[in-house]
């Protein structure tokens, strides 16, 4: 297939564009900027084998989407570009609200247009707070804890509205791995890791509890999924190995050599989900199961973060 990839340039973008090369699909990427011209940032290439392209171009600049379909003519757009996370997405409501609502309808409208099949990144955010309770593609929308969880949901609905034909929606639940920063409002494992590094206190939210999924693994299940004839729903991600974040902690302290008195348990912080069971039945009748085990996967992301210096910058 012609696959084109917004949110490229971002942590799962960065690693779905080669899985979808290695795979034969030619793909074709953008990322989202300000400037309202389309910017061709990177030449073709070979990227472990497979040839892709990227694109930088404002969203929401009017005609920017039909212009970049037609340059790409892709059958398939997969939509990863986002204000992602729950801490920034409060940050800057506007932001949010334009880049995963506003972005959305107006792609959306775009591809229906054009005839183009999407495939549409959303978040286990959207499930609401079910308790201990595991649940499927299925299971009934309880109202999202937080504003990423709301916009990505109103998402999936505006995607339904103006490109369902075709449509997939893939929910990703905890992928982790090399590629992004750490730091305050990024993902909980690189910043442990990362503090422990550095020494620094290490806060583990008391009771939380996730099953983390390699990125490696999050990417074969995305494309595995975006490859079925049908259309559909899929939870992204692992079920097998449900972690607590105070142990997450420990094996930071233990891959740095750093004490665990570092870390101080608190209560978890109004606005989030403590508990995340999802079910991956559906994406485990293709055929998929997670190769990386955590203590492998997490070495690899403490690797990562030992090249950020205690203020969070990149060495």
């Amino acid at each position: 297939m012609r696959i084109a990839v917004t949110g490229a340039g971002g942590f799962i973008g960065g690693w779905l564009m080669p899985e979808l090369a290695r795979a034969g699909h030619q793909v074709s990427g953008a990322d989202v900027q300000e400037m309202p011209a389309i910017k061709w940032i990177r030449d073709p290439r070979t990227y472990d084998g497979g040839p892709y392209q990227l694109y930088e171009f404002n969203l929401l600049e009017p005609g920017a989407i039909a212009r970049w379909l037609d340059m790409c003519k892709p059958d398939l757009v997969v939509h990863l570009a986002a204000q992602v996370g729950r801490i920034f997405g409060e940050y800057d409501v506007h932001r949010t609200v334009r880049l995963n609502a506003e972005a959305t309808a107006v792609l959306a409208q775009a591809c229906g247009d054009a005839g183009v099949r999407m495939a549409y990144a959303s978040t286990s955010e959207i499930y609401g707070d079910h308790g201990t309770a595991g649940y499927d593609e299925n299971a009934a929308w309880l109202m999202p804890r937080n504003l990423y969880g709301l916009t990505k949901r109103w998402g999936e609905e505006v995607c339904r509205m103006y490109a369902p034909d075709g449509l997939v929606i893939f929910r990703p639940s905890m992928p982790y791995g090399p590629g992004a920063p750490p730091g305050h409002g990024r993902r909980a494992m690189d910043t442990m890791l990362w503090q422990a590094y550095h020494r620094k206190p290490i806060m583990a939210h008391r009771g939380a509890e996730r099953s983390w999924c390699w990125v490696g693994d999050t990417v074969r299940g995305i494309r595995l999924a975006i490859e079925q004839p049908d259309a559909g729903v899929f939870n992204i991600g692992r079920d097998d190995d449900p972690r607590s974040m105070l142990e997450i902690a420990q094996l930071a302290c233990k891959l740095a050599g750093a004490p665990d008195t570092l870390i101080e348990e608190v209560d978890p912080p109004d606005k989030q989900i403590v508990v995340k069971r999802l079910r991956t039945d559906r994406l485990r009748a293709l055929e998929w199961a997670p190769t990386v085990d955590l203590a492998d996967g997490m070495a690899q992301v403490y690797h990562w973060v030992t090249g950020f210096d205690a203020n969070g910058a990149r060495r």
